[in-house]
C-alpha cells in the first residue's frame, strides 16, 4: 500500500454543487473561470472567487481506498455489495463505468469512514460487538487529507499514538 503522503486530490477535476466538473480556462486577473460540467455535459462560467468557496475536492476510488486503510479490491467490494455508495464518474448523469476514473468527494470520505466503521472485521464475537481494524477516526482522515495536522509518538512497542493536532482554517 503506498504512502499516505502520496494521496493527493486531483488538480483538475472538482465537485461543484455534487457535479464532477473539469477547469477548462481560469482568467485570475478578471476573476472568471470556464468549467465543463460532465454530469450536465455543458460549460459553464463563474467568478473564480465563488469557485474556490464552493468547489470541493476530488479523490479517486484507489485513492480514496489507501486514505481509508483498506485496498482498492476491498472498497470495490463494499461498493458491489451496495454496502458503500458508488463513486462519480465523469460522464452523463454521473454512472459509474467500466475503463473510467471515478471519484469521491471529500465528504463522501467521512460518510464511507461513517459506514466502514460499523462493518466488523474477521470472525464475528462471542458479545456481538464491532472490531475494525485499521479504519482512520475522523480527526485521522481529516489529517490525512490535510484539512489538520497531527503529530505523533512512538510507544515503547513500537505503536504510532498521535499526541497533537491542529486544525487548518
Amino acid at each position: 500500500m503506498p504512502p499516505i503522503e502520496d494521496v493527493k486530490p486531483s488538480t483538475r477535476v472538482y465537485f461543484l454543487n455534487n457535479d464532477l466538473v473539469r477547469i477548462v480556462h481560469i482568467n485570475k486577473s478578471d476573476n472568471i473561470i470556464t468549467v465543463y460540467n460532465t454530469n450536465q455535459d455543458k460549460t459553464q462560467t463563474m467568478l473564480f472567487s465563488d469557485f474556490k468557496k464552493h468547489r470541493k475536492r476530488a479523490y479517486r476510488t484507489k485513492d480514496c481506498a489507501t486514505l481509508l486503510s483498506l485496498s482498492a479490491v476491498q472498497l470495490n467490494r463494499h461498493i458491489r455489495s451496495g454496502f458503500v455508495h458508488p463513486p462519480k464518474t465523469p460522464t452523463l448523469g454521473g454512472e459509474r463505468k467500466f475503463h473510467h476514473l471515478s471519484y469521491y468527494s471529500e465528504d463522501d470520505l467521512f460518510i464511507l469512514r461513517d459506514s466502514l466503521s460499523q462493518v466488523h472485521r474477521g470472525r464475528p464475537r462471542k458479545d456481538g460487538r464491532i472490531t475494525n481494524y485499521g479504519i482512520p477516526t475522523e480527526r485521522e482522515l481529516r489529517s490525512r487529507i490535510g484539512d489538520a495536522m497531527m503529530l505523533y509518538a512512538k510507544n515503547k512497542s513500537g505503536e504510532f499514538i498521535p499526541v497533537w493536532e491542529e486544525r487548518a482554517l
